[in-house]
């Protein structure tokens, strides 16, 4: 799926790391119709793209995504298909079967919190600004009240949710809202490595552990253990198993060589 270089989101390649970039800078990335649209479009190009080992999410310019177009909102209302799409998009996100990792800076806010929420993990810049402030505009965070209670437990997610308070990255680190917080300065070189060091990770390893854990709070343990023998089998089939095998006897082979080396100079 070709996406237009004028759309609200796009996706960028980048080796093996697919990039959905949040392309409407000049708002602060703010959603409108067109943005939930788009980002559905985009995440559909991405799932049909298999040689993309891990997705990025990110926005252009100041900031990640500063949740509803007030301007929209202030001119024509919410359009009735807005929500419906959205979740949608967040939706597949959540999804796909592939590692999503969230990187913000700059302001996330509202429904770019939600979005940052549907990733698996979240590299935030210490200078982000993180809050949920739709109770102030007399909404419910949409499906943050699903998603942010598995990750922060119940009564910290109805504080967030209803006070609508920022939260410092510092706290928001500590109770599990992100995962990673790095200086605001060498942000993008730090999220880079970060990104590169889930890339080194066997991906049919990854991608299992995401579908276990991803079902885990709506079945019991039966149910996710059936499936699990299913991964097993794929993942010992997988040439990942194969290649740490030879690597683990390869790291042998040179420790027995360096000892008999060692007690030969003795």
């Amino acid at each position: 799926m070709s996406i237009p270089s004028e759309s609200a989101v796009l996706v960028q390649r980048e080796g093996p790391v697919a990039a959905i970039v949040l392309n409407r800078p000049a708002v602060l990335n703010a959603m409108n119709l067109a943005w939930v649209t788009d980002l559905g479009r985009a995440v559909s190009a991405v799932a049909a793209d298999e040689s993309a080992q891990i997705v990025v999410v990110r926005g252009a310019g100041r900031a990640f995504c500063t949740g509803l177009d007030l301007t929209m909102m202030n001119e024509i209302g919410m359009p009735p298909e807005f929500y419906t799409l959205q979740e949608a998009a967040f939706g597949a996100l959540e999804d796909l079967d592939r590692l999503v990792i969230a990187e913000i800076h700059g302001y996330c806010l509202g429904g770019g919190l939600q979005l940052a929420l549907a990733c698996d993990l979240r590299i935030v810049s210490d200078d982000a600004v993180l809050a949920l402030p739709a109770s102030q505009e007399g909404l419910f965070p949409g499906m943050a009240v699903w998603r942010l209670p598995r990750l922060v437990g119940l009564g910290r997610a109805l504080r967030l949710a209803v006070s609508g308070e920022q939260v410092h990255t510092a706290e928001a680190l500590q109770i599990g809202l992100v995962d990673y917080v790095l200086p605001a300065e060498h942000f993008a070189r730090m999220a880079q490595a970060i990104v590169e060091r889930y890339l080194a990770v066997p991906q049919t390893a990854a991608r299992a552990t995401k579908r276990l854990m991803r079902s885990s709070f709506e079945r019991d343990r039966a149910a996710v253990y059936a499936d699990s023998l299913a991964e097993l089998e794929r993942c010992l089939d997988s040439p990942d198993v194969a290649a740490a095998r030879a690597a683990w006897a390869q790291r042998s082979a040179a420790r027995r060589a360096e000892r008999d080396q060692e007690e030969n100079d003795a």
